[in-house]
């Protein structure tokens, strides 16, 4: 794992994950200790949730990163754990993934999925519900499931199909097929490609670099604004961007925002 600056510091630890401040910045990297492919189940899920919540609550985090470990991203569910459940608790793990990373896509924050080695499964699903994904040139990307008899379970094929198009998400859904970072890039499945040797979280608050001093308040309604709005019919999209718009109008930081413009200073953001 990339080093993280000495003026980090580290915020609460929970059993399978960690949550790093580095302001303006969190790093929420998974980190099943002793599980070398840093899978998830259950109670990984329940902390993802968790660690969002306390993110979303935190008006001094401008920006969310999403990692893993030097050699593995996430690989998704704990297969070896799971092997044994009847359907109703597979359903019900389904529905747990869903909630953690329904909030994550939600999240009040700009979001990036740092991806630094292999994505598979229910860790590609997972990033999908970042807002922007950047790779390590040797990352490998995969929805694997079908290699097992199932199929992606924690929203791949809703989400995937969205992102790269449908023709594409279907043949990674239906071969199971492991790519390599370049064509993920190509796919529009990632938006950058790092060099093996360059630090990936340096990277990630990089490319972080022209929104993470916005306003908060703004970013939370824009996001807001588009992804619900690809959701539902135009007319009621436009509708939704216009209460935003007003919403975003009666805000502190619109009133210093336009100040500052008018005074050609740096406006000081103040709303969460």
């Amino acid at each position: 794992m990339e080093e993280i600056s000495e003026a980090t510091k580290a915020g609460r630890m929970y059993s399978h994950l960690d949550l790093i401040y580095d302001l303006p910045y969190a790093i929420l990297r998974i980190n099943r200790q002793g599980d070398q492919l840093n899978t998830l189940d259950t109670e990984s899920c329940r902390e993802i949730y968790d660690i969002l919540e306390e993110v979303w609550d935190d008006d001094k985090i401008k920006t969310l990163i999403v990692t893993g470990n030097d050699r593995v991203f996430c690989t998704g569910a704990d297969v070896r754990a799971l092997q044994n459940i009847g359907a109703l608790e597979a359903r019900h793990l389904s529905r747990r993934g869903k909630e953690a990373f329904g909030r994550l896509e939600e999240i009040n924050v700009p979001t990036i999925a740092a991806i630094n080695g292999l994505c598979i499964g229910g860790g590609l699903e997972l990033s999908l519900c970042c807002d922007f994904r950047i790779a390590s040139s040797k990352a490998k990307f995969s929805q694997s499931e079908v290699n097992i008899g199932l199929i992606p379970g924690w929203g791949g094929c809703l989400r995937l199909p969205r992102i790269i198009g449908q023709a594409n998400a279907l043949r990674l859904i239906y071969t199971g097929e492991m790519i390599n970072a370049k064509e993920a890039l190509d796919l529009g499945l990632i938006q950058k490609l790092v060099p093996p040797d360059e630090d990936l979280i340096e990277a990630a608050k990089e490319y972080a670099k022209p929104f993470v001093n916005r306003s908060r308040v703004s970013l939370a309604f824009a996001k807001r604004a588009v992804k619900t709005g690809l959701e539902i019919p135009l007319k009621y999209a436009e509708d939704l961007e216009s209460e935003l718009f007003g919403f975003s109008w009666s805000s502190e930081d619109r009133k210093e925002g336009i100040d500052a413009f008018l005074k050609k200073e740096k406006p000081e953001w103040k709303d969460k």
